[in-house]
């Protein structure tokens, strides 16, 4: 969690001064570029927004591991990230260095309505379950 916090900081502070630094003060950091399959999609590091595709520049993060994906990070299920393994790539990015991550949107994200749906219905139905299993337990009892 303060890594996450440190890259947030560190992000909009290189976005607000990135054309202004000198390159001394850039190579301490890593970069990513982000392309996908489709226009205008939405993309995320480590959960917070960063741009819609085309980005106009690569994205500025600290050396170490970083997750990209244009699921929105209110949908944390872990069924539904792992349903969508071509949204959500987990990637290293070294210090001075450009990583060029692809993600496949085409109807991915299209499924992720659905499946967070399924998700909750499944929910519902096990708490009914267990609910009737008490009350039987108890009326036995």
């Amino acid at each position: 969690m303060e890594s996450v916090i440190k890259n947030t900081l560190v992000f909009i502070l290189l976005i607000s001064t990135t054309f202004s630094q000198d390159n001394e003060e850039l190579e301490e950091y890593g970069f990513i570029v982000i392309k996908t399959d489709s226009m205008n999609v939405p993309f995320f590091i480590d959960g917070f927004y960063v741009g819609n595709h085309p980005l106009k520049a690569p994205v500025p993060v600290l050396p170490g591991f970083h997750e990209v994906s244009y699921i929105p990070p209110d949908i944390q299920d872990e069924r539904v990230r792992d349903a969508l393994t071509e949204g959500v790539k987990r990637v290293y990015v070294a210090k001075n260095d450009t990583l060029e991550v692809f993600l496949f949107y085409d109807h991915y994200l299209s499924q992720i309505e659905g499946l967070n749906q399924e998700m909750v219905v499944s929910n519902y139905v096990g708490f009914s379950l267990f609910g009737i299993l008490v009350f039987l337990l108890l009326t036995i009892l």
